[in-house]
């Protein structure tokens, strides 16, 4: 007699069929949001990187602003300047060389004068050698080495190798300025340099005309190192700093070069400030903010760039505009003088914008082309040294 068949327990192939639609509905559904978590942790990561970029950018240039026009050779005569190349102007909407498709096309171009004071100051060793201007002439001697030659305490020997010939000291107990004539000698923490008239100083003004001092200087008085007349420009350059990006990519930049009243040229290493910039525009207002030269009522920027039809007819017209109307009764207008920025006290407003490193489709206005997404941060104060008028 046959066994009968027991009947074995299982999935059918229906039930295989029907669990595999539901597992692929399902993983779908984790991919979507696995894509959207992962989506989320990119875009808030380049948002993040953009702001720390931009807060940056907006920390350096306050730091920087508040040394626009500080004289500090000769505080009773501003230094000699032209206008052609004035103390503090603005080029607007100049033309980025090198900008691709998707970078910006046009940024301000901000300039300043200041005297770039070294970061750190030093004391007169000892008891001063020198004999005064008066005490030579009663001598009916010529001033020799002795009188000239000043030894310096600059705390470490780093400081000390930071002070070089050509650069301008300044006796903190009576702001008297000498210039290094010679190469300085370095020993350990010390510096001995040896101080004469500036070369230039009867030629454009700038720098003292030469020592023994009016004074004998206190032993152990400040002695502030500083490198006179410098000029400063920030402006938006197309810079290869991403292998990744063979056209480069738009950067904040800041030169700086030896004022020179004809056309700037930089002398010193171009420092880069913030790497993915989008836009750097800057407006002045004069009447507290309640309007802004260089912005249209409409809050877009004015067209005009250059010096000639961007700056003094631009920009420098719209200011004296609002100084015509509500600046004070001595000061209505920046004609007067190319030092005007320091004798009106002049709101600066600087919109600095970054892009993400990165474009993509989250970004975009239809979440279908790859686009980048832009963050624009303002910083708007008066500089430390405008309106302190200097007589």
């Amino acid at each position: 007699m046959a066994k009968p068949r027991t009947r074995e327990h299982g999935f059918s192939l229906v039930e295989l069929l029907v669990a595999l639609v539901f597992t692929m509905v399902l993983m779908a559904g984790m991919a979507n949001v696995y894509k959207a978590s992962l989506s989320t942790f990119y875009t808030s990561g380049e948002a993040l990187s953009s702001a720390r970029r931009n807060r940056m950018s907006v920390d350096l240039l306050i730091d920087d602003l508040n040394t626009t026009c500080m004289y500090l050779t000769d505080l009773s005569v501003p230094p000699p300047v032209s206008a052609a190349v004035p103390p503090f102007f603005i080029l607007p909407n100049m033309p980025i060389a090198g900008a691709g498709a998707n970078d910006p096309a046009t940024c301000d171009e901000l300039y300043f004068y200041m005297d770039q004071a070294l970061a750190f100051e030093g004391a007169l060793s000892g008891a001063a050698p020198q004999q005064t201007a008066s005490e030579l002439v009663v001598a009916g001697t010529v001033p020799g080495i002795a009188d000239n030659t000043f030894i310096i305490e600059c705390k470490n020997s780093s400081y000390a190798n930071q002070v070089q010939r050509g650069q301008i000291f300044i006796f903190k107990d009576s702001w008297e300025t000498a210039y290094i004539t010679n190469p300085p000698t370095v020993s350990g923490s010390l510096v001995s340099v040896v101080a004469g008239p500036a070369p230039n100083a009867m030629v454009s003004g700038a720098g003292p005309a030469g020592l023994p001092s009016k004074a004998k200087h206190l032993p152990n008085s400040g002695i502030v190192f500083l490198l006179p007349a410098q000029m400063v420009r920030y402006r938006i350059a197309i810079l290869n700093l991403d292998p990744s990006n063979p056209n480069g990519i738009p950067c904040l930049v800041r030169d700086q070069g030896t004022y020179d009243a004809a056309v700037f040229t930089p002398t010193a290493t171009q420092q880069v400030i913030s790497e993915n910039i989008s836009g750097f525009k800057v407006y002045l207002s004069t009447n507290a903010g309640t309007s802004w030269a260089g912005l249209l009522p409409s809050g877009l920027p004015a067209a005009y760039t250059g010096f000639n039809a961007g700056w003094d007819q631009g920009i420098r017209s719209e200011v004296d505009v609002q100084l015509a109307a509500t600046g004070r009764p001595d000061y209505r207008t920046t004609r007067a003088s190319e030092h005007w920025f320091r004798s009106i006290p002049t709101l600066v407003r600087v919109d600095v914008s970054t892009r993400t490193a990165t474009q993509r489709a989250e970004y975009s206005d239809n979440g279908l082309v790859p686009a980048y997404r832009n963050l624009t941060q303002s910083l708007v104060f008066v500089p430390r040294h405008s309106g302190l008028t200097m007589n």
